[in-house]
């Protein structure tokens, strides 16, 4: 160690988001994956430059980078604490850079966290070479764990929210409370991502590039058995609506921006939230197309026309399946007929209508498959997407399905939500069916939806400029390149 580091006098972090290339998302539909920053270490940067810390970011995502590219990148930046978060897609890949850094690097302090963390921290602790891990969000836990350590001080264990090696054992500090009022975080560190242009949304869910990405909430209080909620939560807490369009306002200003997406898990939770944003939106004269994900029980009719007068062009829904008996073992806590009520609220104001359905829980049929597919033809939806389920380990969906003893593998490099139908291995397939009659399904689902003539049509038609074509082609070039078994 450097005589620098040894007086303290030098201290950087370096928070990495790593590599998740687009067929390890979405298989043979590869060309329609979604690259987009993970915003979660973008806000924990924000906070330590707040505190006067020096912080850079390395997302692999946007800038797409080798094993040995990062080792580079890490040498030149000479960072004291890396930080690296991981998913359930990527924590492999996490560990391996870990595990290199610890090679090449070993004075360097490793922190993990993330959604993988926080469903399996014993399992995540122990396969890697992490010195702490941060469980929950990771704001507040972070910086009091960088103070600590720029400070000196090898004893963490009086900070809230971390499990820590000692000795070979895993010790849990008491858990942290979560952040009450969003508004006191500061707005994401964009600046130390690479720029947004670099990024590629869906081809059907944008009008405009580059997109920026805002969280304008957090925690969900509904308990679908598929979701994993062990970072933000039940508790629902969301920023103002001036904070919101303030954020708006410094995405499309400061970091050019020309449509907005907000990844909230309930964006119309809070109504009269929503119509405050819609408020703002209109006092300050912004004009730009925006998106957002919600629920079909948490909408009305004015809410929704007064979003499209705001600029919202397109909600997204989770309408899962169009079999009751279906929703219902998914605890998602609506009927098929709200489904129904919200799709036709949503066209009546004139929002496009974007839907993503799940296929393969406990208790899934053919039969209740090609009920969910006929209620999508049916209510005409502008995007479908169709997904085979993930089980987070620590969610009730795998503890059920460890239950049953149906777990075929935990193995998520050999995974994607959407199907590669000759390389995807299904980890889960519910009693009745096989892994080739599932995946087949998919396939079919697709090609039923997309290949519809009058479908077809209303596209051509809806073709307005010329960037049109070529999202449209790519979409339909990825469908046909499906392949049934």
């Amino acid at each position: 160690m450097d005589t620098k580091r040894k007086n303290r006098i030098y201290f950087k972090v370096m928070l990495i988001s790593p590599p998740l290339s687009m067929r390890k998302q979405a298989g043979s539909l590869k060309d329609l994956a979604n690259v987009l920053p993970t915003m979660g270490i973008g806000y924990i940067a924000a906070l330590l430059e707040k505190n006067d810390m020096d912080v850079t970011i390395v997302d692999c995502i946007g800038e797409p980078m080798t094993l040995e590219g990062v080792m580079e990148r890490i040498h030149k930046e000479d960072p004291t604490i890396i930080g690296l978060t991981a998913t359930i897609l990527t924590i492999f890949t996490v560990q391996e850079i870990a595990e290199e850094i610890r090679r090449r690097f070993p004075d360097i302090f490793l922190v993990i966290g993330g959604a993988q963390l926080c469903s399996t921290p014993e399992k995540t602790m122990r396969e890697g070479p992490y010195d702490v891990g941060v469980l929950g969000e990771g704001e507040e836990t972070m910086l009091e764990l960088a103070k600590a350590a720029r400070d000196g001080k090898e004893d963490f264990g009086n900070i809230r929210g971390l499990v820590l090696k000692r000795n070979g054992e895993l010790i849990y500090t008491p858990p942290r409370s979560y952040i009450a009022d969003l508004d006191n975080l500061p707005f994401p560190a964009r600046h130390l991502y690479p720029p947004l242009d670099r990024y590629k949304p869906v081809p059907a869910s944008y009008v405009k590039k580059p997109v920026g990405l805002m969280i304008s909430s957090r925690g969900c209080p509904y308990q679908c058995i598929f979701c994993d909620r062990k970072v933000f939560g039940n508790k629902f807490r969301a920023h103002s609506a001036r904070y919101v369009v303030d954020e708006m306002e410094n995405v499309i200003t400061a970091h050019g921006a020309r449509e907005i997406r907000f990844m909230d898990d309930t964006f119309t939770m809070d109504i009269k939230r929503v119509d405050g944003i819609c408020e703002e939106l209109f006092r300050r004269g912004i004009k730009v197309p925006w998106t957002c994900l919600t629920r079909v029980n948490t909408v009305n009719l004015d809410i929704l026309k007064k979003m499209k007068r705001a600029g919202c062009w397109q909600v997204l829904y989770g309408i899962e399946s169009g079999d009751q008996r279906m929703l219902d073992i998914m605890k998602k806590g609506v009927t098929v007929e709200e489904n129904e009520r919200g799709i036709t609220l949503a066209k009546k104001a004139g929002l496009n209508v974007r839907a993503m359905f799940v296929f393969g829980l406990p208790g899934e049929t053919l039969e209740s498959i090609k009920r969910t597919v006929e209620f999508a033809r049916r209510m005409d939806l502008d995007v479908v997407n169709f997904f085979t389920v993930i089980l987070f380990p620590g969610n009730e969906l795998y503890v059920i399905a460890k239950r049953e003893g149906r777990i075929l593998h935990e193995n998520y490099d050999y995974y994607t939500s959407l199907i590669d139908v000759e390389d995807t291995k299904l980890h889960y397939v519910p009693d009745g069916m096989t892994e080739r009659e599932l995946k087949n399904a998919i396939v079919d689902a697709y090609r039923s939806y997309y290949f519809r003539p009058n479908y077809l049509l209303r596209q051509l038609l809806s073709i307005k400029r010329p960037e049109d074509i070529f999202r449209y082609w790519t979409a339909f070039k990825s469908l046909v390149g499906m392949r049934k078994i």
